[in-house]
């Protein structure tokens, strides 16, 4: 592994903790399910924080050019707190429950995008792939422990309420590190540049248009997953949902320490389409989910699957756009993977609840996966997917803490 500036293992250990806390929602699903919650119902809990993670993705690419991106992750983290603390409040299957998932949308967004875009700013951009994949393990590690341990506390007889103080302690100390982290001069990295164009502008780009939905798609095949394969896995197995996660959190460790370092000398092309055919079938493997054994070769593609487009795809969308519009493109990838997480988990779920099948779901994300590939391949026809040759970004350190 590559060493990174200092502020890269900062970063890292607050997104970490973030994650830990936010991945706890995951189990939700199975809150809102023992409230006596529908499917359709769930989908739209689960997803609505997604449009305002949306919305704040698409402003703050600007809202963020030649201000301090620690002081704006800050204020992710502390919106986040703040809707974290609110979940203790829900008792009973409420609508109110909407104005904390928008908190909790706008806080996720800001964080997420902040913590990335500086990633970018102190990486090269031949060596983003690498770096925003390692950085994503962090997150990543999250989805499998802390449903692993959700579902350890619930098993004790606690209840949910126990999760959701956890989540509050666990975004607090990643507060905490953003005042002890060294200060970072990648503020005005386009302060000189001009800033009337918003980041909706780069979609008029067919190469980054036609990347956009590709996301999309990985973004709501992820989606279905955290939304629905939970109660999907406890009303039709005896298996315990948390060994999904563990193990395709595991492959995905895996391929970011050894396989995303060779991602620079594959096409990535050809990558994107034989890991999309992968996700393809993983999500049509779910129809013969009936033993141990299958349970863990899905999990396994799967963390192929997620290990290899996270990284590779942002990385692609930052790539093909002007330096000084990178930020912009990151937080426009955010949205893209989080409106696809909204729109296939919220419209796939009255599609459950109609057939009385989950299944319906992951077929539908099976032949998704499969139109994404031609989305690749008509992208090819507006220019190149590979990363440039570029010089390493210049950063200043301060010789303060930043405060």
């Amino acid at each position: 592994m590559k060493r990174y500036n200092s502020i890269f293992y900062y970063l890292a250990l607050a997104n970490f903790l973030f994650f830990l806390g936010n991945s706890l929602y995951i189990l939700l699903p199975v809150y809102l399910k023992n409230l006596g919650a529908t499917e359709s119902y769930i989908g739209i809990m689960n997803n609505v924080d997604k449009i305002f993670t949306i919305i704040t993705a698409v402003t703050i690419g600007s809202i963020m050019q030649g201000r301090d991106r620690i002081r704006l992750l800050r204020i992710g983290y502390g919106i986040l707190a703040c809707a974290f603390a609110s979940y203790l409040l829900v008792t009973s299957l409420t609508w109110a429950l909407l104005l904390i998932r928008v908190m909790h949308g706008i806080g996720f967004s800001v964080a997420m995008i902040l913590g990335t875009s500086i990633i970018f700013e102190i990486v090269p951009i031949k060596d983003a792939a690498e770096a925003i994949g390692i950085y994503g393990v962090t997150g990543a590690l999250s989805n499998a422990l802390s449903p692993f341990f959700g579902e350890m506390i619930l098993s004790y007889g606690y209840p949910h309420q126990v999760i959701f103080a956890l989540s509050v302690a666990l975004v607090l100390l990643s507060l905490a590190i953003t005042f002890i982290m060294p200060c970072i001069d990648c503020s005005d990295t386009a302060g000189n540049l001009p800033t009337s164009k918003g980041s909706l502008h780069l979609l008029a780009k067919p190469i980054f248009l036609l990347m956009a939905l590709v996301s999309i798609i990985f973004g709501g095949g992820f989606g279905v997953i955290v939304t629905y394969l939970p109660n999907f896995i406890r009303t039709t197995t005896s298996f315990n949902f948390s060994y999904f996660f563990i193990i395709y959190i595991s492959v995905l460790i895996i391929i970011r320490f050894t396989f995303i370092k060779q991602v620079g000398r594959i096409k990535r092309s050809a990558l994107l389409t034989v890991v999309l055919v992968m996700g393809a079938l993983m999500n049509l493997f779910m129809n013969f989910l009936d033993s141990i054994i299958v349970l863990v070769i899905v999990s396994v593609m799967y963390g192929i699957t997620h290990g290899i487009l996270y990284p590779v795809l942002n990385t692609i969308q930052v790539s093909i756009v002007e330096p000084h519009d990178r930020g912009k493109a990151n937080a426009l990838f955010t949205a893209s993977f989080n409106g696809g997480m909204m729109i296939f988990a919220l419209s796939l779920g009255f599609l459950i609840d109609h057939f009385d099948s989950y299944l319906a779901a992951f077929d539908v994300c099976a032949v998704m996966f499969l139109v994404a590939i031609i989305l690749v391949r008509a992208a090819l026809r507006y220019g190149s997917l590979e990363a440039a040759e570029e010089p390493a970004p210049d950063i200043t350190m301060g010789s303060e803490q930043n405060l």
